[in-house]
């Protein structure tokens, strides 16, 4: 599905394609979930980063591009990366360079430590970065966007989702991509590419409790909800002003 003239959601994934620039774009990968979980007493499979692998994979087999950007948070631990976290994202680093001319990484909240193994594989590491007309931040920090001079802003970070009720009161999660316009920029905010982080219910929740200082401002009535699965593909679900409205 196309967003515009230059923006294509890669259906049924969670990622998009930007022409001018060669790039694909994902974010919030969370490698290293399931071991900090464990830490925590809840023991889950891990498997995130072979469902991860294979999706990026059916994703080449779709898209060839010169770039791609992670927008943030390619690991799970705040703190110094654990082995197994290490492991897990040198091995996404590795088939990334062998994949692709540059491998950008935009630094998240969750990814302290990070230069090391970025400079150990040649990842390109930025706390943000312009590209062509494209702006890419993680999102959890508040800039000022007087002081960005692209038309386009591309975040992650919310992890956004949105959930859907039926007649007998069941409730499915989708993830979903927000699109359109916050003051005078285009805005794009991307689903959550981990396969296990719990989505931010856009629909739902109180505006106050948004992760994303540019969501917290943003006036829903310029904003489109666009929901992405494996089972339906992409899913244009109107402004996200109206569907929280009838949430």
């Amino acid at each position: 599905m196309r967003l515009n003239s230059d923006i294509v959601i890669i259906s049924p994934h969670r990622a998009v394609y930007i022409e001018s620039i060669d790039a694909i774009v994902i974010a919030d990968l969370h490698l290293g979930f399931e071991g900090i979980a464990t830490e925590h007493g809840i023991f889950i499979p891990k498997i995130q980063f072979k469902k991860e692998m294979e999706e990026l994979k059916e994703i080449l087999k779709k898209v060839k591009a010169e770039k791609i950007i992670i927008n943030g948070d390619v690991k799970h631990e705040f703190s110094e990366t654990g082995h197994h976290e290490f492991r897990e994202v040198s091995r996404l680093y590795t088939f990334l360079k062998e994949n692709f001319e540059r491998v950008i990484q935009i630094k998240g909240n969750h990814d302290n430590f990070i230069i090391y193994v970025c400079r150990k594989y040649g990842v390109e590491l930025y706390d943000t970065l312009q590209l062509g007309d494209y702006f890419f931040l993680h999102g959890h920090e508040n800039l000022k966007l007087n002081n960005i001079t692209t038309s386009n802003i591309i975040t992650g970070h919310e992890h956004p989702a949105i959930s859907l009720y039926d007649e007998v009161g069941g409730k499915e999660k989708v993830d979903c991509f927000l699109y359109g316009r916050i003051d005078s920029k285009k805005f794009l905010m991307l689903p959550a590419f981990s396969y296990f982080a719990q989505g931010s219910e856009v629909n739902i929740i109180p505006k106050n409790e948004f992760l994303s200082p540019l969501l917290k401002r943003a006036d829903f009535r310029e904003i489109k909800v666009i929901g992405v699965s494996r089972e339906t593909g992409v899913l244009d679900f109107g402004t996200l002003d109206k569907l929280r409205k009838i949430s």
